[in-house]
């Protein structure tokens, strides 16, 4: 990192070769509002709407009185001798917490990852900073992957935490200490792979319809208790995002089953309590529209492979309750075997019965 000091504004800029961190200027206006009134920005980020010159105007001016008053640094990211976004890290004592927003042109290509590091690195040399936080509301997956990628430890879900745009909004949280690397503090498994009629991909906002038609089904609903009755897109979009979250934090990984030429979200596949030791158990749900037509008879055995062979989960098991016939014949076709039973562990419509374990080593696979 090199850094060194404008002449007027008093903002050190800060450089990787890459990117280039620097005091705003009028000549970002334009830019500014661009980010601001892209979609993504607005339903993310807090941001007046209508978004004009005039409040890209006052964001500058306010970016520049905060390095006056120390009571936030905010940067202009340059790259390749173009603006394209903002991070910034607010507070004026040992704690801050980071901020950052791109241009839609300059998304994907890790540059807010190069632009936070950089400016942690500042605040802590400089500013005798010892934690950084980062939150966001929950489902701002691109954010999460960022904070991920950074080397942030993913902390917590906390619902009713932020103020979005005249809401409130649950959040997640993370943090990063100095003296922390900047690598993942998390294996985040996230795979596509195919079999011959499917495709198994992580889980997208457009499968939340199908994902609430699929727990709300009464098949559904007798092994999986404990749903809200009626079950709504927004109880699906929560049931998504905290397997986003999970993931992200390495305790689990879930694949959308989808049809392999027109993506439609026909079930889902997951694995969860994820161990060196233990290994990880999993399990599935499947879209009514999709039983009876071999969709699980052929993902779940692959799904138990692709585990084995490239996710090196060592050991799998899986249980279903005794009356699920269908479950108990999946685990079989998958090669999984009966190592036990629980009397009375599973309750099914109500009803208290056996719970049937099943397991596979990576070895016996």
């Amino acid at each position: 990192m090199r850094a060194e000091l404008t002449q007027t504004m008093e903002v050190p800029v800060l450089s990787d070769d890459v990117v280039t961190l620097r005091a705003h200027s009028s000549a970002d206006v334009e830019r500014v509002v661009e980010y601001a009134t892209d979609p993504l920005t607005m339903r993310w980020a807090k941001m007046p709407s209508p978004y004009g010159r005039a409040d890209a105007e006052r964001y500058i001016a306010g970016a520049r009185a905060g390095w006056v008053s120390g009571d936030a640094l905010t940067w202009a990211i340059e790259h390749e001798g173009r603006f394209v976004g903002s991070v910034d890290l607010t507070g004026s004592g040992r704690i801050v917490e980071i901020g950052f927003v791109l241009h839609p042109d300059a998304r994907g290509q890790g540059l807010a990852r190069r632009a936070i590091i950089l400016a942690m690195e500042y605040a802590v040399a400089h500013r005798d900073v010892e934690v950084v936080r980062w939150q966001a509301e929950e489902g701002n997956l691109a954010s999460l992957r960022t904070a991920h990628s950074c080397g942030f430890t993913l902390t917590a879900k906390i619902p009713d935490w932020l103020e979005m745009n005249s809401k409130v909004v649950d959040a997640w949280c993370a943090k990063w200490r100095a003296g922390d690397d900047f690598a993942p503090k998390s294996t985040w498994h996230a795979t596509t792979f195919e079999t011959e009629r499917f495709r198994l991909r992580p889980l997208a906002e457009t499968d939340d319809e199908r994902i609430r038609q699929t727990l709300d089904d009464p098949i559904s609903r007798k092994y999986l208790f404990g749903r809200p009755d009626p079950l709504l897109i927004e109880h699906a979009a929560a049931e998504r995002t905290r397997k986003w979250w999970t993931a992200a934090r390495g305790e689990t990984c879930t694949w959308a089953v989808a049809d392999l030429e027109s993506d439609t979200y026909l079930g889902d596949i997951s694995i969860f309590e994820i161990n060196d030791v233990t290994g990880a158990e999993i399990g599935f749900y499947t879209h009514p529209d999709a039983r009876g037509h071999g969709v699980l008879g052929e993902t779940f055995p692959a799904a138990v492979r692709h585990c084995f062979d490239v996710l090196d989960i060592r050991r799998m098991t899986m249980f279903a309750a005794d009356s699920n016939e269908g479950s108990k014949a999946l685990a079989r076709r998958a090669g999984l075997h009966e190592f036990g039973t629980q009397p009375l562990a599973a309750k099914s419509a109500g009803v208290l019965e056996d719970l049937v374990g099943y397991e596979l080593l990576r070895d016996d696979a």
